[in-house]
């Protein structure tokens, strides 16, 4: 298709979930083959989000989907490079990052916020509170996301491990 869409951050602004369902059913839309589009010849699209349950639904990580018909073969998953440098002070949770600007293929292996805020000057007593309210959340956010596996049916040996795993990293 000679035709592109470019979307930044589609529903920031709005509540985490109307944002993240609101960009999933517009990327379900773009994705899916239609009668103008088939086979992945729709309109060429960069999509970028913050929305980290869309990224997992498309890199296969959650086995919970927006549409079980979207074709998740006409999406791939990219981020921008960096390179990250463990600093040898006191402040172990925040590496030194340096953007090398290059696109890159896969999901981007974790957030770099604080150490964007970092770089923002925001003072640290305020980016070390951030972080530790980060961690309170991402644990929740991954105990209710377990839970939500195990109360949907049947649950395979490889499900429970993977769970085993991720909330293991919490104690």
């Amino acid at each position: 298709s000679s035709q592109s869409v470019l979307m930044d951050e589609l529903g920031r602004g709005t509540s985490t979930h109307d944002g993240s369902s609101l960009a999933g059913a517009v990327l379900s839309y773009l994705a899916r083959p239609n009668d103008r589009f088939r086979n992945c010849s729709g309109p060429r699209t960069l999509f970028s989000t913050h929305y980290h349950s869309l990224v997992d639904q498309f890199a296969n990580i959650d086995q919970t989907s927006f549409n079980e018909d979207m074709d998740h073969s006409c999406i791939g998953l990219g981020h921008m490079a960096c390179m990250v440098e463990e600093q040898l002070e006191s402040d172990g949770d925040l590496e030194n990052i340096t953007f090398l600007y290059k696109f890159i293929p896969g999901a981007c292996p974790k957030s770099y916020g604080f150490n964007a805020a970092r770089l923002a000057l925001l003072p640290d007593k305020v980016t070390r509170l951030g972080l530790t309210k980060a961690k309170e959340f991402e644990k929740t956010t991954a105990t209710f996301a377990c839970l939500r596996t195990l109360l949907q049916g049947p649950v395979t040996v490889e499900d429970l491990q993977r769970w085993n795993s991720k909330l293991r990293t919490f104690l």
